[in-house]
């Protein structure tokens, strides 16, 4: 079904020809310095890492104390960079030029079949990153307003239906403008009580799962799960309860919030059972209350996401457009 998909082509060539640039600075600049250094570099999508050895009697806090050279060179600001120390230096600079990932880009990265796997994005270092619906169980997603949510959303639905592994999709959406695209294939409900009762009847669900010992999936999507609570706090029991037990009888909950601070809400960020994906916020209470750690560098429209594993990666994630959703829900609709 990738050819239903729009075709991008990422072109790097400006990026390399950049980075064999900065590192004719830095060999000039280390030279001055009475640094001996071998420089060698990897260019990714996003970010170009320079590793750099010496072998004279420099030291690594020698090379620290270079760091303003060291970013003139590069033609970025000391903040714009950061300087690690393993065997060698590493540095680790955002390209100047940056493409948008597309989905049938990410979607040609990907070499997994398992269909418990999710591809989200991309990681800085270009390795596709997973969501994993039966390691990770269900996923909370936050960030401000217009940054990305829906278009994960987007994201996520898409590789499902793709996989055609009759998988059942509810979304809730009480936006009421954002998925109406998928209705044909999967069942969307707008109206405020009625997704308060769509909630109560998924928790009912699962009991008949239970006693029948029916394994078939349901992904649960939630726009602005605090919404829902905000309108019912008689919600937040049923939703606590299928985010404990929902997949052990193949429920599983993907839902967003814009709202991190609020005491109806942040109880679902210390849960074993829930990874997380952080757009921008706009503090560092946020950030610490939401992942349990501050993200010190801009983010763009990049996600911070931990899996159940405690792992944070910085990924990229492709840019979901209209006529992609309505090609790939109209060729299933005919083909179902």
């Amino acid at each position: 079904m990738l050819e239903l998909l729009n075709t991008k082509i990422f072109d790097n060539e400006r990026n390399i020809l950049n980075a064999d640039l900065f590192v004719n600075n830095l060999k000039h600049t280390f030279k001055a310095f009475k640094f001996n250094t071998k420089i060698t570099y990897e260019v990714y999508r996003n970010i170009t890492i320079y590793h750099i050895t010496w072998n004279d009697d420099k030291s690594y806090e020698d090379m620290l104390e270079l760091k303003k050279e060291i970013a003139l060179a590069l033609g970025v600001t000391t903040n714009e960079f950061e300087i690690e120390k393993e065997n060698e230096v590493k540095i680790k600079v955002q390209n100047m030029k940056k493409s948008t990932l597309s989905l049938k880009e990410l979607l040609e990265e990907s070499k997994d079949k398992d269909n418990n796997n999710i591809p989200l994005g991309l990681s800085e270092e270009d390795k596709v990153i997973y969501f994993n619906i039966e390691k990770d169980k269900n996923l909370l997603v936050t960030g401000v307003t217009g940054i990305g949510k829906t278009n994960l959303f987007n994201n996520i639905i898409l590789n499902i239906l793709m996989n055609k592994d009759k998988t059942k999709i509810i979304i809730l959406d009480s936006q009421s403008i954002n998925y109406n695209a998928y209705d044909k294939l999967c069942e969307v409900v707008n109206n405020e009580q009625e997704i308060i009762n769509k909630i109560k009847e998924i928790r009912h669900i699962f009991e008949e799962k239970v006693k029948n010992n029916d394994q078939s999936r349901i992904i649960l999507f939630i726009d602005e799960i605090y919404e829902i609570i905000k309108n019912d706090i008689s919600v937040k029991d049923d939703i606590n309860y299928l985010l404990e037990v929902g997949a052990t009888m193949n429920i599983h909950i993907i839902m967003s919030t814009d709202s991190v601070l609020d005491e109806d809400i942040n109880y679902l960020f210390d849960k074993d059972d829930i990874s997380k994906l952080s757009f921008y916020l706009t503090t560092r209470r946020e950030y610490n209350k939401f992942l349990d750690n501050y993200i010190d560098e801009s983010l763009g429209r990049d996600g911070i996401y931990v899996s159940t594993n405690s792992t944070l990666t910085r990924i990229s994630l492709p840019l979901i457009e209209d006529d992609e959703i309505t090609r790939v829900v109209d060729n299933l609709e005919v083909n179902i």
